[in-house]
């Protein structure tokens, strides 16, 4: 975390982006995603946070030769790969809350296998350079995306925005 406030402090350009599974997940957690949205966007508008994006992934991402060839799933699953390869350098790894289940019909005699992606994940950047991803483990502990919201609010709180008249 240490890290990430350093890039964060000397970084020209902040931004997040959020993948959701779905705009509309089940009540309970829809009030905590809608929550968090509304936080990020505030801090977009407020602080030296510059931008905020959400982008649905779906609940699972098919990992067949056809539909991981599409244009659309082909984006996603690099955006996750890159999500997923983050944090090598910081003993830290966001790779345990993205699945792989194989899944099997026998009524159609048919198997596949899918990308589970967390309910909600965040990703900071700084300067283009992912610079934090949570859900997350660093040095073993688990940071939620809620940690990463506290700990961006700290990290904006020490970059306030000057407004000259």
């Amino acid at each position: 975390m240490d890290a990430t406030a350093d890039r964060f402090e000397s970084a020209d350009e902040r931004r997040v982006e959020v993948f959701v599974r779905s705009m509309l997940p089940p009540l309970g957690a829809k009030s905590s995603q809608e929550a968090l949205i509304a936080r990020l966007d505030e801090l977009a508008d407020e602080s030296s946070l510059d931008a905020v994006s959400v982008t649905v992934t779906g609940s699972r991402l098919c990992l067949c030769e056809t539909c991981s060839g599409t244009d659309t799933e082909s984006e996603l699953l690099e955006r996750i790969a890159e999500l997923d390869e983050w944090g090598g350098d910081y003993d830290a790894t966001a790779s345990p809350f993205f699945e792989t289940r194989e899944l099997d019909s026998a009524m159609a005699e048919e198997t596949a296998r899918a990308l589970v992606p967390p309910r909600v994940t965040a990703a900071l950047y700084c300067d283009d350079a992912l610079a934090g991803v949570f859900p997350c483990r660093i040095d073993g502990r688990k940071y939620a995306v809620a940690d990463f919201a506290d700990a961006l609010d700290h990290f904006c709180e020490e970059r306030q925005l000057v407004v000259e008249p």
